[in-house]
């Protein structure tokens, strides 16, 4: 974006910045909850021909709140870019992204449209997003990404993903700390993120007064049925967790190993082949520290059906064909208590 355009745009947002200022709660949050889950994005499919999107992609580009980003376009809202929700004024921060949107590569006629509805939609780009849901015709819904509030558990960070053939990607902040981790990519089934929510807020929206610590995992959850998701999730938490590396199951040098793989992010790859298994086996064999998932999964477990009736409140409010949820489909989702906590 030019420096005119963001000028632009910055001036029509710093009024509403300022508007917050009446709802003085903005900056805490319940500090008595541990965990807690919501539905962060949604993605739809719509019938679009190739002619129209190139039709309206660079007439899109003109306008100041969209810009290119990998294939496809995103939806920016500017509004916390230079003030957080009480005017403070802050160095400038890259704005939040509304909403991504690409053709499909694999559907033909087909655009895939990601968007976190509880945030930015009334921005100048999310009212304009909500107009453009409003004129696509049969919209059908494919991904959910639920996300799971950490609250009070510095811990968290040293938990991973450990399951090998994963790809891992880590984000440092200036002090070398990490500050988010991705495990999975973006195109694959499963992908998980951890990161630090407080920090993420803070540098946009002010400081967080109540909370010394702050955490979202946020994992994507694919296919249109919530009777699925139970599933998904325990797939995803049964292999996030930290080695115990100290475990009297293991000799002096399979500690060590086991030490330095989670300490080097490089001694995996770096092994043959054989000592590649053999590193498995020792990961195997090592006691799981798991606690914090085991309490994550009875908490999802726990928020299964408001977390149905926020996602499909979603869907109803842009008109997004769900897939049915029959009698059957339920019955299966009886014991995911059990199912979830013995990983």
């Amino acid at each position: 974006m030019t420096e005119k355009k963001r000028e632009d745009v910055s001036k029509k947002l710093v009024g509403l910045s300022n508007s917050r200022l009446k709802y003085p709660n903005l900056g805490r949050i319940d500090e008595n909850d541990e965990f807690r889950c919501s539905v962060d994005r949604i993605t739809l499919m719509a019938p679009l021909s190739v002619e129209a999107w190139e039709k309206h992609f660079f007439k899109w580009l003109h306008l100041p709140f969209i810009e290119t980003a990998g294939a496809g376009l995103q939806v920016l809202d500017y509004s916390n870019c230079d003030v957080d929700d009480f005017g403070n004024p802050h160095p400038h921060v890259a704005p939040e992204q509304v909403a991504y949107m690409e053709m499909t590569q694999f559907q033909h006629d087909k655009v895939r449209i990601d968007f976190n509805p509880n945030h930015g939609m009334n921005s100048e780009g999310g009212l304009w997003l909500k107009d453009l849901l409003s004129k696509l015709p049969r919209k059908t819904f494919s991904r959910a990404d639920i996300a799971i509030d950490i609250l009070h558990h510095p811990e968290i960070y040293k938990y991973g993903v450990w399951n090998f053939g994963t790809s891992k990607r880590i984000f440092l902040d200036k002090g070398g700390k990490m500050e988010t981790t991705y495990w999975g990519k973006s195109s694959s089934k499963k992908q998980i993120r951890l990161y630090n929510k407080k920090v993420e807020q803070e540098k946009r929206h002010g400081r967080i007064v109540n909370l010394d610590e702050w955490w979202r995992l946020e994992m994507q959850l694919r296919g249109d049925k919530v009777a699925q998701y139970p599933q998904l999730v325990k797939e995803m938490l049964e292999h996030f967790y930290i080695p115990d590396y100290k475990s009297s199951l293991l000799k002096d040098n399979e500690q060590n190993k086991l030490l330095r793989m989670m300490i080097d992010q490089s001694y995996y790859g770096s092994l043959p082949k054989t000592s590649k298994q053999r590193l498995r086996e020792i990961v195997k064999k090592a006691k799981p520290e798991n606690s914090l998932s085991i309490l994550m999964a009875k908490k999802f477990v726990e928020d299964l059906p408001s977390l149905e009736n926020e996602l499909y409140s979603y869907l109803g409010r842009f008109h997004i064909e769900k897939a049915t949820v029959n009698d059957e489909e339920y019955k299966k989702l009886e014991g995911h208590q059990k199912l979830l906590v013995h990983f």
